[in-house]
């Protein structure tokens, strides 16, 4: 009856500290939500602690048991937004192995398609990256780099089989791509007359055309992604 009784006490504890572990997440959870939110509204240096308390409804000083200080969080939401589109990294084995122009489209599709499910993290993490400091932000820059080179890599491969013009800079492409995908929430409107897919598309064909590929290529390129 004792041992019963003491396994009762050692899973009471358990599920009382299981149950204090869910709501401190749950808790985490909403404060960096609420983050977001106000540095898309405000801007990370207008906002302060007490704006992200005020809007969690809790204590500015209980939100020091989470984190530090306000860069914690930015970085937290920079972290979510490059893990979010680690995805884009990964091709299916017949686009890998396809033209340039089939690998840039499939590319723009699963980057926009991502942007679109992290629209939030996204725009705060493209805006306000640059606040970070010192290893945080060298950290950030390099996972930021590998996308870019990526992106970049494609580009070159179009170059070198002649399906885009070798004249351009492959550099000076990829920011203006990126630029262009990553700013497109702060315009966009679902009850506009394109989708975010069909906007995706539209992007490929743009940048396609622009590069030098001809119709037959774009066409290709459309046909082969799926």
């Amino acid at each position: 009856m004792k041992g019963m009784m003491i396994l009762s006490v050692s899973q009471g504890r358990q599920r009382t500290a299981t149950k204090s572990r869910v709501a401190g997440e749950q808790r985490w959870e909403e404060i960096v939500e609420a983050a977001a939110k106000i540095f898309s509204q405000k801007g990370y240096e207008a906002t302060s602690l007490q704006d992200i308390a005020n809007t969690v409804g809790i204590l500015k000083g209980s939100m020091y048991y989470y984190f530090k200080n306000k860069e914690d969080l930015l970085f937290e939401l920079v972290q979510r937004a490059l893990d979010a589109h680690q995805p884009s990294l990964v091709e299916e084995p017949a686009v890998a192995e396809a033209a340039a122009p089939v690998r840039l489209r499939a590319f723009i599709r699963r980057w926009m398609a991502l942007n679109r499910k992290q629209r939030l993290w996204r725009g705060v993490a493209e805006s306000e990256f640059g606040r970070l400091r010192g290893k945080r932000l060298k950290e950030v820059i390099a996972e930021r780099d590998k996308f870019s080179a990526f992106a970049k890599e494609i580009i070159e491969q179009g170059m070198r089989d002649g399906d885009f013009d070798s004249g351009i800079d492959p550099s000076v492409v990829t920011s203006t791509l990126f630029e262009l995908m990553n700013t497109t929430q702060t315009w966009f409107k679902p009850s506009g007359r394109l989708s975010y897919a069909e906007l995706a598309d539209w992007y490929a064909t743009f940048f396609i055309r622009g590069l030098g590929g001809s119709d037959e290529v774009v066409a290709k390129s459309s046909g082969e992604t799926g």
